[in-house]
């Protein structure tokens, strides 16, 4: 019986005796857990086409807030030609606009598939297919006119939206990113005062 007694309080008394998990093992547990749910999640949002529809248009507002940052801070007129499925960003050399090719933050951009732009000047409608005939527009200078050098013709380009250097944009704009049969749009929006928004709005 004594010996019986004996057993027992050794069984209780021995410091590295467990019955279940730690709290240590179970904060470790949850916080697995919770991270494998939140790249689930963001896996699943990253596949819905409003969200890749959001995502465009925030990219638009960021390029165009540091293409104006860097438009004052060189001293340089910069703008932006939109196309259906995408747009570009220009750069005043000398008497001309380029092309900025050279720069991997305001390189060409191409919309995913499906998703397309409707951009509106001072609530002016905006054809943005270079495939169609550039709108007559004197206010602007939106035309595309060709010029003969060296005994070939080269294509002027003009941006549809001008980014100042004392950082104004002109003319105010709206840019609708949206896709065929998603009820929703996003709207980048800026103003003569250099300000930029984003909003959802219905179709």
């Amino acid at each position: 019986m004594m010996q019986s007694n004996f057993a027992t309080k050794l069984k209780v008394q021995h410091p590295f005796q467990q019955n279940g998990f730690t709290l240590l093992e179970l904060i470790v547990v949850i916080v697995i857990v919770a991270i494998l749910f939140t790249y689930t999640t963001l896996a699943i949002r990253g596949n819905a086409p409003e969200d890749a529809i959001k995502e465009e248009a925030r990219r638009l507002e960021r390029l165009v807030e540091l293409a104006l940052e860097e438009s004052i801070l060189r001293g340089e007129e910069y703008g932006i030609e939109f196309f259906i499925d995408g747009y570009r960003f220009l750069r005043r050399s000398d008497v001309q606009w380029e092309v900025i090719t050279q720069d991997t933050i305001l390189r060409e951009r191409e919309l995913p598939e499906k998703m397309e732009i409707e951009t509106l000047l001072e609530d002016s409608p905006l054809a943005v297919d270079l495939s169609t005939e550039p709108l007559a527009d004197d206010k602007v200078e939106l035309i595309d006119s060709d010029d003969s050098v060296d005994g070939t013709t080269a294509k002027k380009i003009y941006p549809h939206i001008y980014l100042l250097t004392s950082g104004e944009i002109a003319p105010d704009f709206e840019a609708r990113f949206y896709m065929p049969g998603v009820d929703i749009s996003y709207i980048v929006s800026g103003s003569f005062d250099g300000e930029l928004s984003t909003e959802i709005s219905d179709l």
